[in-house]
């Protein structure tokens, strides 16, 4: 009798620590997660970056600067981010000055890793910052 309770324990302990299967979350509820914190000018879940909101950046003058996108893992949110970089970072632009990208924070979503589900059944979601190239300035002294 003792083996039998003994085993209808381990059975549940073990059953009770299976792994979920948590309900993924859509674009759109991932999107409302990050709430006034999704920025199209820098974000996009399938590279396509709205048309309307283009990122301004110098292309042209004493600090040329580069556009990039970077596609982030599936347990990201958003997958794409565009952002700014110095052409020539560390590069002398004006006397006891240098280039440099000026540096901005951004929130994203990264899916927790962890077999269980929150309340509602949804997989897990953290938000945290991160940091992204917001133009190039020559403004530095150089030491």
């Amino acid at each position: 009798m003792l083996m039998i309770k003994l085993c209808l324990l381990v059975t549940l302990v073990v059953w009770g620590h299976a792994e979920q299967n948590c309900i993924p979350l859509t674009n759109q509820q991932l999107m409302d997660k990050l709430g006034n914190g999704f920025i199209a000018e820098h974000m996009s879940t399938n590279q396509s970056f709205d048309g309307n909101h283009p990122l301004h950046y110098n292309k042209h003058g004493i600090c040329n600067s580069r556009l990039i996108v970077e596609q982030l893992r599936d347990d990201y949110f958003p997958r794409f981010i565009r952002h700014v970089k110095c052409f020539s970072e560390d590069s002398v632009c004006l006397t006891g000055k240098t280039c440099q990208t000026v540096q901005a924070y951004i929130n994203i979503l990264e899916k927790k890793q962890t077999i269980f589900c929150d309340d509602k059944g949804y997989e897990q979601w953290t938000t945290f910052s991160l940091k992204i190239g917001a133009g190039c300035e020559c403004a530095l002294d150089k030491w």
